[in-house]
């Protein structure tokens, strides 16, 4: 666990000279650490992700869940290590046109006003414009894959309905549809379950299972409830800037390593 919220950034540089040789992983980092001017955000990072696995992230404020999740996506340059996506260097710059579109990222959910006049299928539909590109024409087959995005999230019959009257799980289900209306491989949720009771919660993450096992969608979300992660994820990381707890919910050694993390 890190203790000091300030670190050097040659102490870092010179604990981690280990080789870093890029490979064929579906997505992996090596030795990453990444930087907001001289505050080291994360360090000594090193995963291997396969495809269609399950994983939930969880770690105190400003432990750099978020920081991760943009790392791996190519937001983010680290100053040391590397990342590769789909067998692709992508540490030095952002993920390709093609590739983009194989990765959603849906972030926190923020408050609808009620009288935002979109209907649930507008802003499905609003997923189909990173393919087709901005102010072009929605095509029979937007519509079709906005209706597919709708029913695999368990909406369909809500298309027409303002996303303003619905309840927060809904409307976080609606977001989930936007992104699953551009046909992605990788899931990325950040903090889906923040704003909700823990019935509405738990049905968000229950659908998040359901993605994965029928879909073969691969799911990195973040969640403070370690009860709901370790009830739907299949493997999770704890983070506070370095991995504290990289494995099966059922470990139990995850419960004391949460408690030193969260707690301590």
């Amino acid at each position: 666990m890190i203790q000091q919220s300030r670190i050097q950034l040659d102490t870092v540089q010179e604990s981690n000279k280990r080789s870093i040789t890029p490979n064929n992983s579906f997505i992996r980092l090596k030795d990453v650490a990444v930087a907001y001017g001289q505050e080291v955000a994360l360090f000594d990072i090193s995963l291997e992700i396969s495809p269609g696995e399950f994983i939930g992230i969880c770690g105190p404020n400003a432990s750099g869940k978020t920081t991760l999740l943009k790392t791996i996506l190519g937001i983010i340059k680290p100053f040391q290590g590397i990342v590769t996506l789909f067998g692709k260097d992508v540490s030095k710059g952002g993920l390709s046109h093609a590739d983009r579109f194989r990765i959603g990222y849906v972030p926190q959910l923020l408050n609808i006003d009620r009288n935002f006049p979109a209907s649930v299928q507008d802003v499905i539909l609003m997923g189909r414009y990173s393919r087709i590109g901005l102010f072009r024409r929605i095509r029979k087959e937007d519509r079709q894959k906005a209706w597919e995005a709708a029913e695999k999230v368990h909406l369909e019959d809500t298309l027409k309905r303002p996303i303003g009257h619905l309840s927060g799980g809904q409307q976080q289900k609606v977001l989930i549809a936007q992104v699953l209306a551009q046909n992605p491989e990788i899931l990325m949720m950040d903090e889906p379950t923040s704003a909700l009771d823990f019935k509405m919660a738990r049905s968000v993450m229950k659908l998040l299972d359901e993605l994965n096992r029928n879909y073969g969608l691969t799911i990195f979300t973040i969640n403070h409830n370690i009860r709901l992660l370790r009830e739907f994820s299949q493997r999770i990381i704890c983070i506070n800037k370095r991995i504290a707890f990289d494995g099966s919910p059922n470990d139990p050694v995850l419960e004391s390593v949460v408690e030193k993390v969260f707690f301590s």
